[in-house]
């Protein structure tokens, strides 16, 4: 028993540094709704700007955030796990720096820039997770690394009661110095180092991991015969022509987790992951017409979120992960159509009942609740289950391209949304696109469920792996 606990706080480490990193980008998403109200309101002392003005500033998060994933996934494949979470933890803190000490608005602008490299962390931690967590627990690392990430949301939004912004992006520095610290307490993952043909650095780390007993050696086993093939059929190809290139994203083992992964990213979109933590305020407080309101049902949405978070840890390990996303995605688009058809009676009805005013503000924190306990959680832990070892790297960059698109047209478009059609027409749209998502997932969702990651890269491949094979070529590799 004690055994299991030491590797099981041994991998709880790698999940509480990703999980800094987490709580650290919980500031950074929901600090739009600290930042913006102070530097567009009339009053103000400190740097002024336009509704436009601020919504760019924003947005501007995601339009750098395909740089990030252009370079991180690279230097992930290249030189390591650890390396890469060092990298986006030092930029996400100089971008907080940058805020905290500006004195223009160009500052923050170049400030939310900076810190789009690290937006590909998304991707990366649940990949990183995957990597160094045993099946078992690995849906549910990934689920209170998500957990994190509301809880930072929740300590900005309640911050905004008693600091002002800067000091808010003083106190979020400090906390990628502990992601920071704790990274370096972590062993290289054990997939990159078999990737990387460090059979023996490979072994120790994922025994560190994980224990030495016959069922954990069958994994090592399997891992280390995967790559073991996989870097010699590298090796054949002496030259890699343009075609070839083009090729390998043309493979079935990287078409079927890139279209999955899409899905998921519209879905999580869609599904309110990240103009909730921006807007609102702003939603709540036209519905409302009260900005005191407005400000607690923020934190009432994080706090539901991040006991949804803790609860989707028990739903991972005990429910499919293709069951929930789709039983819990409908669910939601209903909600998020009963939201539009209430708002909208509300504008016709403008003298609306205190009560029938709580019954919008009670869906809107119950989607809240569904979504973050059962879709979204399944979304990023798929999303860093699904490719394979060696098309990590590939299989991020075109992801997390789409992923900042998305991210940045949802920032952007959706204050216009909530202008021209309304709260109640913007639920509505963002509704109809995730349920459309749903229908298509439902046909090409593959399941994940208590497997290792080697399994789920043979079924992608259909491959089918049997105990003599992978003895035969564990033999041929110790020959090697």
């Amino acid at each position: 028993m004690w055994c299991g606990d030491v590797y099981f706080w041994r991998q709880s480490l790698v999940m509480f540094g990703a999980g800094a990193h987490g709580m650290a980008t919980g500031f950074l998403l929901s600090f739009p709704s600290v930042l913006n109200p102070a530097i567009t309101a009339p009053n103000t002392t400190d740097i002024k700007v336009t509704s436009d003005e601020a919504s760019w500033i924003t947005s501007s998060y995601g339009l750098t955030g395909f740089v990030g994933f252009l370079i991180v996934p690279s230097l992930m494949q290249k030189y390591g796990r650890k390396t890469a979470h060092i990298f986006i933890n030092i930029f996400m803190g100089a971008g907080f720096v940058m805020l905290a000490l500006a004195k223009n608005a160009a500052t923050l602008y170049a400030a939310r820039c900076i810190q789009g490299v690290s937006m590909c962390a998304i991707y990366v931690l649940s990949i990183i997770i995957a990597e160094y967590s045993n099946p078992k627990r690995r849906g549910y690392f990934i689920s209170l690394k998500n957990s994190f990430l509301a809880f930072g949301s929740l300590v900005c939004h309640s911050l905004a009661l008693l600091c002002t912004w800067r000091q808010i992006a003083a106190i979020a520095v400090f906390i990628n110095v502990i992601a920071i610290l704790l990274t370096l307490t972590w062993p290289e993952s054990p997939g990159f180092c078999a990737m990387k043909g460090k059979y023996e650095d490979c072994d120790k780390a994922f025994i560190y991991l994980n224990g030495d007993t016959p069922k954990t050696r069958k994994v090592l086993e399997e891992l280390i015969t995967a790559q073991k093939e996989s870097r010699e059929n590298k090796e054949m190809r002496t030259k890699k022509t343009l075609s070839q290139i083009c090729k390998r994203f043309l493979r079935k083992d990287f078409l079927k987790p890139f279209a999955m992964v899409t899905l998921l990213t519209i879905i999580i979109d869609s599904a309110g992951r990240y103009y909730n933590l921006a807007y609102i305020v702003q939603i709540v407080k036209d519905i409302t017409g009260d900005n005191s309101v407005a400000i607690y049902c923020s934190i009432g949405v994080d706090f539901l979120s991040m006991v949804a978070f803790w609860i989707s840890t028990y739903f991972i390990t005990k429910f499919s992960r293709r069951a929930l996303v789709l039983s819990c995605g409908y669910f939601s688009v209903l909600l998020m159509f009963l939201i539009s058809l209430t708002v909208y009676l509300k504008s016709i009805y403008i003298h609306a009942s205190l009560a029938f005013i709580w019954l919008i503000l009670t869906m809107i924190l119950l989607h809240s609740f569904i979504v973050n306990a059962g879709v979204i959680p399944v979304c990023f832990t798929v999303s860093g289950e699904i490719f394979p070892l060696e098309l990590k790297g590939s299989g991020t960059t075109a992801t997390g391209i789409v992923f900042t698109l998305l991210y940045a047209l949802t920032m952007k478009c959706t204050p216009i949304m909530m202008e021209e059609t309304g709260i109640e027409g913007t639920y509505g749209i963002y509704g109809l696109c995730l349920g459309i998502c749903l229908v298509i997932l439902h046909f090409i969702m593959t399941e994940t469920k208590d497997k290792t990651l080697q399994e789920i890269e043979d079924e992608i491949k259909g491959i089918q792996r049997t105990k003599t094979t992978i003895l035969q070529e564990l033999d041929t590799y110790r020959e090697y």
